[in-house]
Parts: C-alpha cells; structure tokens; sequence
C-alpha cells in the first residue's frame, strides 16, 4: 500500500531529509580554510592568489555565472604548496600546476567565481568574484576581495594589502 508521501514527491524528500537529519547523514558545507583574491602578478596578467591558515589548497576552482547558475568553467590542480599563500597565473599556466577540466578563455562581460580548495581536508578558501575587467579595478601590489553584506548579496570589492590579505585568511578559520 503507497502512504501519502509516496504519492506526493515534495513529502517524500522531506521525510528522507528528517530521516537522514536524524541519521547524521547530511552533507556539509565546505569546512572555511581561508580567502582567495584576484590580484595583478609581476608581469601584468591576472592571478588567483589563496591565503589559508591549516591545509594548504591542492586545487583552484573556477565557475562563470549563467543566469544566476555556477557553470563549471576551470579546474586547475596545484604542485604540492607550502607557506601560507600562493598565487596563480590565470593567464599563462605556471610550471606545477595542471589543467585538469575546461579552460582559461575568459569573455568579456562575464562574471566568473574562483575559490581555492583542498580536496582531502573539504576546506575552501573564500571565494572571490571577477570579470575580464577587474584587472583594470587592481593597483600594484594589491589584492582584489569581495566583502559581503546583507544589502550587498554578491558582496562589495574591496582592495587590500598583501599583509591585510594574509591577516584576513584568518578570519574564516
């Protein structure tokens, strides 16, 4: 005999939700591990730069915004980092790093999203918002971050220091 959940879809999941809310079993948010920006490099391209206070990122994932969707547009795979922050060429693919899905063709006019991320310790660094554009918004020597207010959904740049970048990883620990 079907019950009135099984007839109706809605009632259903929410009886699998309650029953895996009572289990244990559901799924998480990525555990915070610090912030990732946008900042210029030396030579005058684009790169993601990622500070993080425990595991350091083994990868850097990047989606570009279709009608309010996150589409997968790039992942790219880290060499083995140390330290505390790294950064990321998003125009000429360093030496150690891979392209393991998709590609770094940006087009102009379109919102991009990246966060730095570490696959075995489920952390992700903040992410940080971008367009073609944006390199034109970042002053030598500065790092390009979104802060984020209740008004503001999709946050505000900010522009910071390296060292004020660094101190704010330490904030989503």
């Amino acid at each position: 005999m079907r019950t009135q959940a099984d007839r109706h879809p809605v009632r259903k999941i929410l009886g699998l939700l309650a029953l895996a809310t009572a289990t244990g079993c559901v799924p998480t948010s990525p555990a915070a591990g610090g912030v990732t920006g946008i900042t210029v490099n030396a030579e005058g391209r684009m790169a993601v730069v990622a500070a993080w206070c425990q595991e350091p990122p083994d990868g850097v994932i990047i989606y570009r915004r279709v009608n309010g969707d996150l589409v997968d547009q790039a992942d790219l795979k880290a060499p083995k980092l140390s330290g505390t922050t790294a950064s990321l060429d998003l125009e000429r693919i360093p030496p150690g790093w891979s392209l393991l899905k998709g590609d770094l063709n940006f087009r102009p006019g379109q919102k991009y999203v990246a966060g730095a991320y570490n696959a075995t310790s489920h952390a992700r660094m903040a992410d940080v918002t971008f367009t073609n554009d944006t390199k034109e918004k970042i002053t030598a020597g500065s790092i390009l971050v979104q802060n984020h207010a209740e008004h503001h959904p999709d946050g505000v740049d900010a522009l910071l220091s390296a060292a004020e970048f660094t101190a704010r990883a330490q904030h989503y620990c």
